[in-house]
């Protein structure tokens, strides 16, 4: 049987709500669409924080901003190339403890239209770039497109090919996304990434892994990508800015011990629509235009599986 489409709108990766934290007496049973958003959400927001830290890391002398004229003078904070992250953007280093400071001034707002305030703390091993280096990231006070994000973050490289290919294991401990009306979701998640390079230049990653936590409507849920996600950079298309990366093929699929949800990313098309599918029905979502208090007009969540 051919299986109905709708496409529903919504904004760029930012997302949703629905319970409040005082209780739960109005939560609904299952998962629905606020609980699949927050998923995909969260993957979005996890691929723009690991390419923020990698871009930091990478970070030299010769990036330093302007510092007083005065040889003597202290190094002042550095700033990524390009201000990709905002003119408001900027990285402090203590080579002493091994640790970066990421600072975002409020209402940051970078050349993909990302919006950041707050900081970021990054510690690390005295190697990076090779098989067994790692990064931690802890948040204060961090903000991504007005979702609070919580979280102890630690990401170690795995291996390194000789083309500069590496595939690195990051898990998220206690993460926790805030949304502005109060509503949260917490997780835990445990990731294979794999960056692909070609001279010297980032082609594409794709992701692998699992992860767990509560929606922020109070309903326990798992996700676990069953087809790989593929990242592209610098995907341009039909009515697509340059925005990061973005997913164009993978699959993941959610469950609440009632029901699954799945979603699909595509088929590598450089695009931003997803299918979504329950029992047999499918909607197609447009990731530029999410929108809180958007419903699935032909998966019901109270419909049974």
């Amino acid at each position: 049987m051919k299986m109905k489409k709708f496409t529903l709108f919504a904004l760029s990766f930012g997302l949703i709500t629905s319970c409040s934290k005082e209780g739960v007496s109005d939560l609904p049973e299952n998962l629905n669409m606020t609980s699949v958003l927050e998923t995909i959400n969260s993957i979005a927001f996890e691929e723009d924080i690991d390419e923020l830290v990698s871009e930091s890391m990478i970070l030299s002398s010769s990036a330093m901003s302007a510092r007083s004229a005065d040889a003597s003078a202290a190094p002042g904070p550095k700033k990524f190339k390009g201000d990709l992250y905002g003119e408001c953007a900027t990285v402090v280093e203590d080579e002493e403890n091994n640790t970066k400071t990421i600072s975002f001034t409020e209402g940051c707002e970078g050349k993909r239209g990302q919006i950041r305030s707050g900081t970021m703390i990054i510690s690390y091993s005295d190697t990076q770039g090779e098989a067994g280096s790692y990064r931690q990231v802890t948040f204060e006070d961090f903000y991504l497109n007005g979702v609070k994000i919580e979280g102890i973050r630690r990401t170690e490289t795995l291996s390194v090919d000789e083309n500069g290919s590496k595939t690195m294991q990051t898990t998220l401990t206690d993460g926790k996304m805030i949304y502005e009306d109060g509503t949260f979701k917490t997780k835990n998640a445990e990731m294979i990434r794999y960056t692909h390079m070609e001279n010297g230049e980032k082609q594409y990653t794709t992701l692998n892994g699992s992860k767990s936590g509560v929606t922020s409507d109070g309903i326990e849920f798992s996700m676990e990508i069953t087809t790989p996600i593929k990242f592209v950079y610098n995907c341009t298309g039909a009515g697509i800015k340059k925005r990061g990366k973005i997913p164009v093929e993978g699959i993941k699929v959610t469950n609440d011990g009632q029901q699954t949800i799945t979603t699909d990313f595509g088929d590598g098309s450089c695009d931003t629509l997803v299918e979504v599918s329950k029992d047999g029905e499918v909607e197609t979502v447009d990731l530029r235009q999410l929108k809180r208090g958007n419903h699935f007009k032909n998966i019901r969540k109270n419909k049974k599986l």
